[in-house]
């Protein structure tokens, strides 16, 4: 008999709310974990006095009956974190040279100050909302169709002409359909900091959809990613569930119709059923067995690209970031209006002199009572795009033992953006009470991201949908997909990818979701 109903890999966004949906339909769950803290992205880290969020910046669609509020009503969590939202006239700035947009709360709202700053494009800018609408009625339906096969989808596909025509293109070319204006196209465009690609790549299904998730309003955890993870893991404790952290999975294999989930430690569990929010690259390719992943799926995880990789600059300061301008906005600088070359330019194996675009947040001012920093103190957090190439080298190192070389390279790459911060915070550099900073091999090591990749395999046009494991299913029969390498990445489509493989993995072990 096996030692438990389900094994969970992972504590990123999607293991948790996987083994929170379980253990709410009655199975019994252990939830293993590589790292000693839980929560993945969603794990805070504390120096000095200062608290730092990791992946969680603001959050959308959380109002009464929205989706995201749905799925945490869902996991029974929705009541147990306060919500703060975010300045509804313009929770992100967009900054251009010589030209701000701030992004709104509402639809209409977003559409009428579009029209505003651009009288001349009335007409593209309807066509976009009008295609925009389309879609987002699609993908209504579209989460049942990717689980129904060939058929279903070829159904689905004739009663919405919208994702034949978009599904498979990049959002450039919604872009150049609906305005030749490079301004607007970056405006429309300046989200993608979100995902991590530039519109000659991006999905036009993933650039929508962000747009969506945000266009009711953003909103921040009061407390921070650690009060969130936590209202995780406290509902996970009085469900019953288990959970071992410093437990990193090495081996998932099946002998009939039993899963055996090997630890580095040597530790053996079993269980009818595992779901693994670890990237599919990781757990297809190197923990499940080889011989009980089919062939078909083996090719799918070889072709798999992965995310960009982020430079981040954690800092606490003893600047009153009110009083030079800091809002509870965040702030996304491009040095051009061509965000195709702003990417080009971060990706490139050289590195820029300088920071070509960027992203400005503060915990402390969104959440002034949130224990995030001193009193007269705040945190600022600074996150830019690096190519990976950068740090390969030092790759198979030990993390925090990589060597001087490491730790200059990394300085040198800090200062430069802090320096451009300056731009927003004047004298920042001579107020740094605190800082640290992280580079891809950071979330490769601390998060399991393959190649430090941001939002699991990249998401473009051939790699959203179908082409991700959206189903949560990899032809293992009982093994189940969460996280990022399913719906996309991202809090909320991460913690929705765990509901819904929960569910999955409920129905298979003839529990009611």
């Amino acid at each position: 008999m096996a030692d438990y109903q389900a094994i969970v890999i992972g504590s990123g966004a999607g293991g948790l709310s996987a083994a929170l949906a379980l253990s709410r339909s009655g199975s019994s769950v252990l939830l293993l974990e590589a790292m000693p803290s839980f929560g993945g992205y969603l794990n805070p880290f504390q120096r000095r006095s200062y608290t730092f969020d990791t992946g969680l910046h603001y959050l959308g669609e959380l109002g009464q009956g929205e989706r995201f509020r749905s799925v945490l009503d869902t996991l029974g969590i929705s009541d147990t974190v306060n919500f703060i939202e975010l300045d509804p006239d313009g929770f992100d700035r967009y900054l251009f040279p010589g030209y701000e947009f701030r992004f709104p709360k509402g639809k209409e709202r977003f559409r009428e100050r579009l029209i505003r700053d651009f009288p001349k494009e009335e007409r593209g800018i309807r066509k976009f909302f009008d295609v925009f609408e389309k879609i987002l009625k699609s993908m209504k339906d579209a989460s049942a169709t990717l689980e129904g096969g060939l058929f279903s989808m070829l159904g689905f596909l004739l009663k919405h002409p919208s994702m034949m025509k978009y599904s498979r293109i990049p959002y450039q070319k919604l872009l150049d359909a609906v305005t030749s204006d490079r301004r607007l196209q970056a405006v429309l465009s300046a989200h993608c900091g979100t995902y991590g690609l530039a519109p000659a790549r991006a999905s036009v299904i993933i650039a929508l959809s962000v747009w969506s998730h945000y266009l009711s309003g953003a909103y921040y955890p009061q407390g921070g990613s650690g009060a969130f993870r936590d209202a995780f893991l406290d509902a996970l404790k009085s469900s019953g569930a288990e959970m071992k952290s410093s437990s990193r999975v090495v081996r998932i294999g099946k002998r009939r119709d039993e899963f055996q989930v090997e630890t580095e430690a040597g530790a053996t569990y079993t269980a009818r059923v595992v779901i693994s929010d670890v990237d599919p690259v990781l757990t297809l390719g190197r923990l499940a067995d080889h011989q009980i992943v089919p062939s078909k799926v083996q090719n799918k995880v070889r072709r798999l690209r992965p995310s960009v990789g982020a430079f981040y600059a954690f800092i606490g300061t003893d600047l009153d970031l009110p009083s030079v301008g800091i809002t509870d906005a965040n702030i996304h600088h491009y040095d051009d209006f061509d965000l195709n070359r702003v990417y080009s330019t971060m990706h490139t194996s050289m590195l820029p002199e300088t920071v070509p675009g960027y992203l400005i947040t503060s915990p402390s001012v969104k959440d002034p009572n949130g224990g995030h920093a001193p009193r007269h103190h705040h945190t600022a957090e600074l996150i830019t795009f690096v190519d990976y190439r950068h740090f390969e080298q030092w790759a198979d190192s030990r993390s925090m033992k990589r060597g001087e070389e490491y730790e200059r390279f990394k300085e040198q790459i800090g200062q430069r953006l802090v320096k451009a911060a300056e731009r927003y915070i004047p004298g920042l550099s001579d107020h740094i009470t605190y800082g640290e900073y992280a580079t891809p091999l950071s979330n490769e090591y601390w998060v399991n991201a393959v190649k430090g990749g941001c939002y699991g395999p990249e998401q473009t046009p051939d790699q959203v949908g179908p082409g991700r494991f959206s189903s949560f299913t990899a032809g293992i029969e009982g093994l189940f997909l969460a996280g990022a390498g399913t719906i996309g990445g991202g809090i909320m489509p991460c913690i929705l990818s765990g509901v819904l493989a929960g569910g999955k993995a409920a129905r298979f072990l003839g529990l009611k979701p």
